[in-house]
């Protein structure tokens, strides 16, 4: 099945993408900073992290298997004299053979899953459903995961949130998709987080009930595919005080990464929801990263490109859609059930205008996006165009009782 195809280049992304940072302990940085920072306990001595860090980068760029790994991390190991700990060294053979498959494990488990995220994302429109596939037979199996296993939820359910594998040290379980009907040909049973976003209750085998507040260790208690690619950078306190060779934080190196990576990046459905749920947080920090969330329509780019509108792409960035949404009165506010219809908005609005007398004028020209909201309102969108050869960029968007009658208004579609 296709679905089951590993993410490589999504998973090659997600370690390389990571800046090396120096700690005592790994519990140092805080969940999601280990989604854009690599680090190894008692590193800050030795010289031997950025070595270890290109040794991972090689072993998932080459597939290495564990023992290649290993016989390349000794070899580091012996030139540096680092072994983790000051008193270590190489005559400590169970402990250096635990340490690095540690290492490893840890850090391909989660590139791979961080990986399978992001493509599971890709295709969320027509796969929601999401199962747990626990591990069911050898070592590190869990009675709590093992009662998940077959059990599944939809894509945007909280619950992926902070419960996502390696959901712990050692866990080994994994997620694959379903569409709609094929979880219902599959007798899936497809749970729900309920108000508070806590799951419902589940029974291990044992017949005990499963405690979701030991589930999941405290420091594994983020989704490394959801902080890597939606991340709340004002959460990240740790990255924030640790200071890189040339003075800056190791926060602004990690955020200047994710711009990078991130910039013009065409959204799809499932990914602009989650991005769009994550900026939903009041305590959301906007980082003037850029995204492309739409592409046009054909028949509604050639109406805008009669206008002069040359370009079919439609830009965000974070403070708009920030400010679109989490930012707004109740009234105004768009409701998480609204998101996935916002992106249908960007790509085939109900309805074009043009303002003909935009208050700012010098900002370029606008246009707005709508759609009815079935309540005598309308869902809108609001973008500017600087000059024919840019994209339509994004101002904001929320509901509006604005009936677009009147000669201020030119309707294009």
């Amino acid at each position: 099945m296709a679905d089951r195809v590993p993410a490589a280049a999504d998973a090659r992304r997600y370690l390389s993408r990571k800046a090396v940072v120096e700690t005592e302990d790994w519990d140092d940085l805080k969940w999601g900073e280990h989604a854009h920072a690599f680090t190894v306990a008692h590193s800050t001595y030795g010289g031997a992290l950025e070595d270890i860090f290109q040794a991972l980068i090689q072993a998932r760029d080459n597939g290495e298997s564990y023992e290649t790994f290993a016989k390349n991390l000794r070899g580091i190991m012996e030139r540096h004299g680092w072994y983790g700990r000051q008193d270590k060294g190489p005559e400590d053979k169970d402990y250096i053979n635990w340490r690095t498959k540690l290492i490893y494990h840890v850090n391909m488990r989660t590139a791979y899953s961080a990986g399978r995220y992001r493509q599971m994302l890709r295709s969320a429109e027509g796969r929601p459903i999401w199962v747990w596939h626990s591990k069911l037979v050898g070592k590190n199996r869990r009675q709590d995961h093992v009662a998940m296993h077959g059990k599944a939820f939809r894509y945007d359910d909280p619950f992926w949130n902070s419960h996502y594998p390696p959901d712990g040290w050692g866990c080994e379980c994994s997620v694959v998709t379903q569409s709609e009907a094929g979880a219902e040909r599959e007798g899936i049973e497809v749970l729900e987080s309920g108000p508070d976003g806590k799951p419902p209750a589940l029974v291990e085998p044992d017949g005990r009930a499963v405690d979701w507040d030991k589930f999941t260790p405290e420091e594994w208690r983020y989704n490394p595919g959801r902080e890597a690619f939606a991340p709340n950078f004002s959460k990240y306190e740790a990255l924030s005080r640790m200071r890189m060779s040339d003075g800056r934080t190791a926060l602004r190196h990690v955020v200047d990464r994710y711009r990078a990576d991130m910039d013009q990046t065409r959204l799809t459905q499932g990914e602009f929801k989650t991005l769009l749920d994550r900026m939903n947080e009041k305590d959301y920090v906007p980082q003037g990263i850029l995204y492309q969330v739409g592409n046009l329509e054909p028949s509604r780019a050639d109406a805008l490109m009669k206008e002069g509108v040359n370009d079919s792409k439609v830009m965000a960035d974070d403070k708009a859609l920030y400010h679109g949404t989490a930012d707004k009165n109740q009234r105004q506010r768009l409701s998480k059930e609204q998101f996935e219809d916002v992106y249908r908005l960007f790509q085939e609005p109900e309805r074009i205008f043009e303002n003909q007398t935009p208050d700012h004028s010098a900002n370029g020209r606008e246009f707005h996006f709508v759609k009815d909201n079935g309540d005598g309102r309308n869902v809108y969108s609001v973008f500017r165009l600087k000059s024919k050869a840019s994209a339509l960029r994004l101002v904001t968007l929320g509901v509006i009782e604005d009936s677009y009658a009147g000669e201020r208004w030119k309707k294009i579609w």
